[in-house]
């Protein structure tokens, strides 16, 4: 690991927040919900599931966007509607991620912006500007864009106040194959002595791997899902409405602690 890494990790260890793993009634992994104020927005459900009794539903209407302390997703031409995990974990440690989306027959996409529906988000990380606008890069996002379902890995260079992001994409399902029915994603972060891979696995299947792209270490690393859709204008008129449904939102140490378990589930 260079020496600048070193300290950065070495100072993420001293800073890093206490884990709160699960709600006091359920299984479910604690959250909260980031920037999205809507009562439609976020809902239980008893169906569609993946595994147990409920679901998370998720919707997003054109110009569902709110503030949040200093940032204001309706300055910054964003909507979404995300949950936000209050588990975090550090560089320099092993982590697994796993949830299962439902894609209604209905839902509808757009050509020319991203929606993502899951990403490793990092605090303490490197910032910039995107489209002219502020931008706090993740690490990667998992999104759906015309046909494609893709993981866009942000590899960052330049300096940490001013940073240039090159986004490396690989395709991990057809959209139109995901309709009407549940996709199991799994994603493994590795940072452990020294190393540096990110894999992406789609019902089993690896589809995205890649390795020695960390070039800012964070504070540190925690996840969101649910729906995002940045840089909206871009869709030439108001955004159609989406709706997702989101189960079995895990993290753990190994493959098998994330995989989905119907005697076990979520709920």
């Amino acid at each position: 690991m260079p020496w600048g890494k070193r300290i950065a990790w070495v100072l993420s260890l001293a800073l890093a927040t206490t884990l709160v793993t699960t709600d006091a009634d359920a299984r479910r992994l604690s959250g909260e919900r980031s920037l999205s104020k809507t009562k439609w927005g976020y809902q239980i459900v008893k169906s569609p599931v993946r595994a147990g009794k409920r679901a998370q539903r998720f919707e997003v209407r054109p110009g569902d966007c709110a503030s949040e302390g200093s940032w204001s997703d309706c300055k910054n031409d964003r909507e979404r509607s995300e949950i936000r995990l209050k588990q975090v974990w550090r560089y320099g440690s092993t982590q697994w991620i796993g949830f299962s989306v439902y894609v209604p027959q209905d839902f509808k996409t757009s050509s020319k912006v991203n929606t993502t529906v899951g990403q490793i988000h990092q605090r303490g990380g490197p910032s910039g500007t995107a489209g002219g606008l502020p931008s706090f890069p993740p690490l990667m996002q998992l999104e759906m864009r015309g046909n494609s379902y893709v993981a866009g890995v942000h590899i960052l260079t330049g300096s940490a106040d001013n940073v240039r992001d090159n986004v490396k994409k690989f395709t991990l399902a057809n959209i139109n194959t995901m309709r009407g029915k549940w996709t199991d994603v799994m994603i493994h972060l590795d940072t452990d002595n020294d190393r540096e891979v990110l894999e992406v696995y789609v019902n089993g299947t690896r589809k995205a791997a890649i390795k020695d792209f960390i070039n800012f270490v964070p504070r540190e690393f925690y996840f969101k899902y649910g729906i995002y859709r940045s840089f909206v204008s871009r869709h030439s008129g108001p955004m159609p409405t989406q709706v997702l449904y989101i189960d079995e939102v895990k993290l753990g140490k190994s493959a098998d602690k994330v995989r989905v378990n119907d005697a076990r589930p979520m709920d």
